[in-house]
């Protein structure tokens, strides 16, 4: 197997596993979420099982820089979902990516 299908596979995995150990905590449960972590848990398994078996046939390395991207956003919030699309936030800061892009910006000599 080349290198790149079991960074996929890998990558893949570890998204099914967070999203299927995600807990609520109380959380109010939203459907819509719950169906599409539902379905990255099935498209993420079927990768990593395509390899396992041989039958995934490509994986370019672009395609695990998005994965690796995915699986880094899934785990930053601990595999809700939710928070991925979240734009706004009770606390009125904005969206944690928000966040995070303003703490990470830099200013440049031409934008002040």
């Amino acid at each position: 197997m080349k290198t790149l299908f079991l960074i996929q596979a890998a990558l893949c995995a570890l998204i099914a596993l967070r999203l299927l150990l995600f807990r609520r905590d109380g959380a109010a449960h939203r459907p819509w979420a719950a169906r599409l972590a539902y379905l990255l848990v099935v498209l993420a398994g079927a990768v990593t099982i395509g390899v396992l078996f041989g039958r995934y046939e490509w994986a370019l390395l672009a395609q695990n820089g998005v994965t690796a991207v995915l699986c880094l956003a899934i785990y930053a919030v601990r595999g809700n979902i939710v928070e991925l699309f979240r734009m706004t936030d009770v606390s009125g800061g904005g969206s944690r990516f928000l966040q995070i892009l303003r703490s990470t910006r830099h200013d440049h000599p031409a934008t002040r």
